[in-house]
């Protein structure tokens, strides 16, 4: 059974763009006891298929998606999200609240709009709505939005969605945005490294031997008071002989990944002496190590 909604009546919500998060957004509406009326995407396939998911209808144009609609949802990649906002503004009501979820843009790339604008952006990775209904609750967003809608945005974010709402600044957006890009990607990035190493060994399933490992490292990292508290290894430790031995192995066995663990090793000395695990005199001499080598 669906839970109460937390406003007096239920949204009618509609969809300009069946983004991922879009849609795993409005199917969590769906579950607080909201209409999903109507979905239009530029893609006829993508259209048909939220539609079907949500038991919405289609509607021909993007103007027509909004008509009667309380809430719209943007979920048009970043580029196209300004030319959406214009040809939604020539059907909205002028209460019609609209939201995108693009980090690093602000609420001006919404325009004309009339009514109520938020950028809501979700700090969480969303490979697929499934996976996007599951995480979203208990996420934090980033939240900017037009004067006046603060209260509507951190009660929509916290009780409709589950999550947990952050102000940011519009000059803030695209650091805001940078921050959770360079921790997703990041981690996958150095997975991917790690992987490439046991495979130059002949381990055909890195995953199961780094997986745990990373997602240990995550948890360390949320139980403790700072995310430096939580670095390990020869980096922080100061011990130049086992740096040699990796970057000599490296050389010899996996040379097209040297560069990979040098940029990796800097970046561990830069956050642990920006933390105070390593004095100034330590990391200068692991960063003369790595640039030397």
């Amino acid at each position: 059974m669906a839970a109460e909604p937390v406003t007096t009546s239920p949204l009618r919500v509609a969809i300009a763009g069946a983004g991922r998060v879009a849609v795993a957004v409005a199917s969590l509406l769906q579950d607080r006891g909201h209409d999903v009326v109507s979905v239009w995407s530029r893609n006829p396939e993508s259209t048909k298929r939220a539609a079907r998911r949500l038991s919405a209808h289609t509607a021909p144009s993007v103007a027509a998606v909004a008509a009667g609609a309380d809430l719209v949802l943007v979920g048009a990649v970043d580029d196209a999200i300004a030319d959406v906002a214009a040809d939604l503004a020539e059907g909205l009501e002028r209460d019609t609240t609209v939201v995108h979820f693009a980090g690093v843009l602000a609420i001006d790339v919404l325009g004309a709009i009339p009514g109520p604008r938020a950028a809501l952006h979700p700090v969480q990775s969303v490979p697929d709505v499934d996976v996007g209904i599951r995480r979203l609750p208990g996420s934090a967003w980033g939240v900017t939005v037009s004067p006046g809608a603060e209260d509507w945005a951190h009660a929509f974010v916290r009780d409709e969605l589950r999550g947990i709402p952050v102000d940011v600044a519009p000059e803030d957006r695209a650091l805001w945005h940078a921050a959770a890009v360079m921790t997703s990607n990041g981690i996958a990035a150095l997975m991917s490294t790690g992987s490439a190493l046991l495979n130059a060994i002949g381990v055909t399933d890195p995953q199961s031997v780094l997986g745990p490992l990373a997602a240990g490292t995550v948890a360390n990292v949320g139980a403790m008071a700072r995310p430096g508290d939580a670095f390990t290894g020869p980096v922080v430790r100061g011990d130049a002989k086992t740096v040699e031995l990796h970057l000599a192995a490296l050389g010899s066995r996996a040379p097209e990944l040297v560069d990979e663990y040098k940029l990796a090793a800097e970046g561990v000395v830069a956050g642990a002496a920006r933390t105070g695990r390593v004095d100034a005199r330590a990391a200068q001499s692991m960063r003369d190590l790595l640039e030397s080598a």
